[in-house]
């Protein structure tokens, strides 16, 4: 399958998290955060923030959608620019869609996103 524009609903709602959310909207899954600051040392994770909402602000971003048992919400992955190198994002939006779940902000693992291979 191959990927995906990311519906201007979910990336509206996540960008706005992005920029006015604090640390009850906005949560880390740990791996994720320390791989970020692994990739990235020594920028503080809210720094990534900008980069997300850039690449959600183009006119057609594209990427997968992502199938998760848990919490309950809508995730996305996509490839985006951060710091002049490319990193791999996968965000989960709370049903609600008052909350986001960053899982990923970091440097890619694999060749291509999940929905390409």
């Amino acid at each position: 399958m191959a990927q995906q524009q990311i519906p201007e609903s979910w990336r509206k709602a996540v960008s706005a998290i992005l920029a006015t959310g604090g640390l009850k909207q906005i949560i880390w899954d740990p791996t994720g955060r320390a791989r970020y600051e692994a990739d990235f040392y020594p920028d503080w994770p809210y720094e990534v923030y900008s980069s997300f909402r850039d690449y959600l602000g183009q006119a057609n971003p594209t990427g997968c959608q992502i199938l998760m048992d848990h919490p309950p919400g809508e995730t996305w992955e996509f490839l985006f620019v951060h710091k002049g190198r490319t990193a791999y994002g996968k965000i989960l939006l709370t049903k609600d869609g008052r909350r986001i779940l960053i899982f990923s902000a970091h440097r890619p693992l694999k060749p291509g996103l999940s929905c390409e291979r």
